[in-house]
């Protein structure tokens, strides 16, 4: 298990704050080979997952997302806790475990988790079904 995986289980949640300046180094990060699609909610924000695999597992997750903190904030939170984890089996990757996991968002902007957990759907999506077409027969 990975530390993030372990982490995910710990009592310890992980802070906005902090979330946003880890995010805003990744953002800058380039996409990885297996990109999911651009997801982009009614208020014009937008958010894309990419990774790449070793072994059925999220070796590296990075993020583009439109600039706003909590929208960076959710992104990076999903790549704490899912880079390492297994594909078919993300630690978090809907909103409302999210929201539990990243205390002190506001009701404002929970819709910011929402949009991060689709955009990693998404590329969790494309991942198996890649992982499917090139397994050996």
């Amino acid at each position: 298990m990975s530390a993030c995986c372990a982490a995910a289980t710990s009592p310890r949640d992980l802070t906005p704050w902090d979330c946003f300046e880890r995010g805003l180094r990744t953002l800058r990060q380039p996409p990885l080979p297996l990109l999911g699609k651009r997801v982009a909610g009614t208020d014009g924000r937008w958010a894309r997952f990419s990774l790449q695999l070793g072994d059925g597992r999220v070796q590296e997750l990075h993020f583009a997302c439109s600039h706003c903190a909590t929208l960076i904030a959710c992104c990076q939170a999903l790549v704490d806790l899912n880079q390492g984890c297994a594909v078919q089996a993300p630690v978090v990757r809907d909103a409302a475990p999210l929201l539990a996991r990243l205390p002190g968002v506001p009701a404002s902007k929970q819709a910011c988790a929402i949009l991060a957990a689709a955009a990693l759907g998404s590329a969790l999506h494309t991942a198996r079904t890649t992982a499917l077409h090139t397994e050996p027969s």
